[in-house]
């Protein structure tokens, strides 16, 4: 079990390393299982670049996935009961009833429901809030410090009720697509085709919690762990962080990772640092 970070500017070569590594190793272990974990809008392409790239011309023993593809991959292996997941136009039709049912509770929100693209902008928050693991209480919890305006504690009042409402409705019926992470934190250790195998992550600037949690678990489960990050050769990845920074997320990912790597008792390799290469993209 090893963590390894990939460190380079924009055009460095971190991902034509990383491919070439990677096929690689694939071949040269060929009962070992390799995933390519990617954001869900770049694995089409990712599959062309490393069918392209590989002497078979095939992926032969690399996955290419995103986190919801993995997800799925290890629920069809564990045989999970098969899960009614609700898409963005469910969810939408999902929080117009809901909210429609509670519009005599809505202290600001009662008289917008029917206003274009107002539900839409309510999925996009109970989206973020599963993301980042804000619950009812937390949202509660804030409305009772009661620093703030009127009409932000409004809000949150409203959302608070029309997030309780949505729980009650999805519960026993459905999950969101945000809650798949946490059913794969919770049947991961179970997984054979996880344990041992070889996970690496391209084109992140960062993860969300349920993500950082699913990670600290692969690290314990998998063999090795690859992860580029973008970042410049002078750029101290390990010191005190500055949100102006360009280059911030990547030292809250970096650092976020590493203590991961440390918690789990999992060794950080020496990063690689592409900063004095020439650049390979331009």
């Amino acid at each position: 079990m090893a963590l390894q970070l990939i460190l380079g500017g924009a055009g460095s070569g971190k991902t034509t390393l990383l491919y070439d590594e990677l096929i690689r190793l694939s071949m040269e272990h060929p009962k070992q299982q390799f995933f390519l974990i990617v954001p869900e809008q770049f694995t089409m392409q990712t599959q062309k670049d490393i069918v392209t790239r590989h002497p078979c011309h095939g992926t032969m023993n690399i996955d290419i996935v995103s986190f919801a593809r993995l997800a799925y991959r290890v629920f069809e292996e564990l045989a999970v009961e098969n899960l009614a997941v609700l898409d963005d136009m469910g969810k939408s039709m999902v929080l117009r009833k809901v909210a429609a049912a509670q519009k005599r509770q809505l202290v600001l929100f009662g008289g917008q429901l029917n206003k274009s693209g107002f539900v839409g902008q309510l999925k996009s928050m109970l989206s973020e809030f599963y993301q980042y693991g804000v619950t009812p209480e937390a949202l509660k919890e804030q409305m009772e410090k009661g620093d703030m305006g009127q009409v932000l504690q409004g809000k949150l009042t409203d959302m608070n009720v029309i997030y309780r409402a949505f729980q009650a409705f999805m519960r026993e019926r459905y999950i969101t697509a945000e809650e798949l992470l946490d059913v794969l934190c919770r049947v991961a250790e179970r997984s054979r085709l996880l344990r041992d195998s070889v996970l690496v992550l391209d084109g992140y600037t960062g993860f969300t919690p349920v993500q950082y949690r699913l990670l600290g678990q692969l690290l314990k489960l998998c063999r090795e762990m690859y992860v580029t990050v973008t970042a410049t050769g002078d750029t101290d990845l390990y010191g005190p962080g500055d949100e102006a920074d360009l280059f911030d997320m990547s030292r809250k990912m970096a650092g976020k990772l590493k203590c991961l790597a440390e918690e789990n008792g999992v060794a950080a390799k020496q990063d690689i640092r592409l900063a004095d290469r020439p650049l390979k993209r331009f």
